[in-house]
């Protein structure tokens, strides 16, 4: 196949490209450069939200998070769209989507494209703004106060109730302490609502059978927000705010690849005839 028309296709989609390498860059850097406003964020030494117990061993670590993410989203749509032998359970292809698609590409490829796009949209511009609201919230962790190691001389006696900031905090690992100001919202909420949230609605919307053999997706996502409260990690408040910003971005990004608005042919009002 020559590589011009590859070229001409892959331009119809060239803002979507952009904005999934400017925001996977931003999420890169801001997840090991930038660091909350730690000066500034107070909170009291007797506050049982914050003394819980760090634990190293996570039920579902970081990795394993971004992996189930992507990974599974991936292998899924690969695995209906790429193997000849299962296309047939395919529902029949429809839809403003298949607009871009040029002759010498099947519907099957051309979905596969658009739905790999869709998923990498969701995941880079969930990692953008869930990095960003913990960065702005800087919210404590339910076991910041371990990860801290306060200072035990800088304690004002006989006043419990008195707020500190991080700079009375012992702990030498910087990126660990920096980490339990990140609390709001969950991280590992979003990705896997946005990863595995996407999957679901994909094969309830283009995959045949009974949508209810999906819902293996919705106890998955349980299973890893249930994890964090768990932990120690987050609070309850920021594994629900994390999977309403994974949900909505879901939603916003399947509008914008699978549902185009039509645009109308002009801004103008038609000419009335007299």
């Amino acid at each position: 196949m020559q590589i011009a028309p590859l070229i001409s296709y892959a331009r119809a989609y060239y803002f979507q490209y952009t904005v999934i390498l400017l925001c996977s860059i931003f999420f890169i850097y801001s997840e090991f450069k930038l660091v909350p406003r730690w000066k500034t964020i107070k909170f009291r030494l007797d506050d049982p939200r914050i003394g819980k117990k760090f634990k190293n061993d996570e039920l579902v670590s970081d990795v394993e998070c971004v992996l189930m993410a992507v990974l599974i989203g991936l292998i899924i749509a690969s695995w209906y769209c790429l193997m000849k032998s299962h296309r047939q359970s395919i529902r029949k292809l429809a839809g403003p989507w298949l607009n871009n698609r040029p002759d010498w590409l099947s519907k099957e490829h051309h979905l596969f494209h658009v739905s790999i796009i869709c998923l990498a949209l969701i995941l880079s511009i969930n990692g953008t703004l869930t990095n960003s609201f913990k960065l702005i919230i800087g919210n404590t962790r339910p076991d910041f106060l371990d990860r801290c190691q306060p200072d035990l001389t800088q304690i004002q006696e006989g006043d419990p109730s008195a707020y500190y900031t991080a700079q009375i905090c012992t702990q030498k690992d910087t990126r660990l302490l920096y980490d339990g100001l990140k609390s709001t919202p969950s991280g590992h909420s979003s990705f896997i609502m946005s990863g595995l949230g996407f999957i679901y609605f994909w094969q309830c919307k283009f995959i045949l059978g009974n949508p209810l053999r999906n819902i293996w997706c919705l106890f998955l996502i349980a299973i890893v927000m249930i994890s964090r409260i768990v932990d120690h990690k987050h609070h309850w408040y920021d594994v629900i705010s994390g999977g309403f910003l994974g949900v909505s971005i879901v939603i916003a990004c399947w509008r914008w690849m699978f549902i185009q608005k039509r645009i109308p042919s002009s801004i103008l009002p038609a000419p009335v005839s007299i």
